[in-house]
């Protein structure tokens, strides 16, 4: 018997999970939530309303898994700590498109998103609602960090470290062993050679700081 499943979220970037959710063929979709009908609804998904109409009713159930599917991490991240005020045990989904190539020493947490095309190496770890995009490469003993990403075609050396809620932007390079802090943004096609200080942009060929980062501050 199939697990169930919940998409939180309506928008583009859900139906990429809706996507991944099917070909993945591990879970049975119920629906989406969403503060209001969006993109799902033109897939036919069932609409099950707002995230705190639903969990104010929702009781505990090993079968229903749950998927955050919202790109930016600082959104995600919120949606999580406001669900967590439910005070509600809540079993999250790890969601991996077929095509993407994993590591069997690879360890991948809970709420996990890994997407289309993407290859996590030797003794990475993927920390819980971590977001890894289509094609991004990331190698041997990375670790990201809870609600950090990775955008399309991103690449990371060996022993690279992401810190929570940092994002690496489209088509940029981490070199080995760099450290990347807390609520860090890549730009796209950035080349990171030096480790990056927290709450902070850089970008450029090498990265450089280019100021303070705010966590409100849209990036997608």
């Amino acid at each position: 018997m199939k697990k169930k499943i919940i998409i939180i979220g309506g928008g583009e970037h859900a139906g990429v999970i809706y996507d991944c959710v099917k070909e993945q063929k591990k879970f049975d979709l119920i629906g989406y939530l969403d503060k209001k009908k969006g993109f799902l609804s033109k897939k036919k998904i069932k609409y099950l309303g707002s995230e705190n109409t639903f969990f104010k009713k929702f009781k505990k159930n090993k079968n229903i898994f749950f998927t955050i599917a919202i790109g930016d991490n600082y959104k995600r991240k919120k949606i999580y700590d406001d669900i967590k005020k439910f005070k509600i045990q809540i079993n999250w989904g790890i969601v991996i498109h077929p095509s993407a190539s994993i590591s069997p020493l690879a360890k991948i947490d809970e709420g996990a998103q890994i997407l289309n095309g993407s290859i996590i190496s030797y003794k990475t770890r993927i920390s819980k609602h971590v977001c890894i995009y289509t094609g991004a490469i990331i190698d041997h003993h990375n670790h990201f960090h809870s609600f950090s990403s990775a955008a399309p075609g991103a690449c990371t050396g060996g022993n690279v470290e992401v810190g929570e809620n940092s994002f690496l932007g489209i088509n940029c390079s981490v070199k080995h062993g760099v450290k990347i802090g807390k609520k860090v943004v890549i730009g796209g096609n950035a080349f990171v050679n030096k480790n990056c200080s927290s709450n902070s942009l850089y970008f450029g060929i090498p990265a450089r700081r280019v100021r303070k980062w705010k966590d409100e501050e849209s990036y997608l």
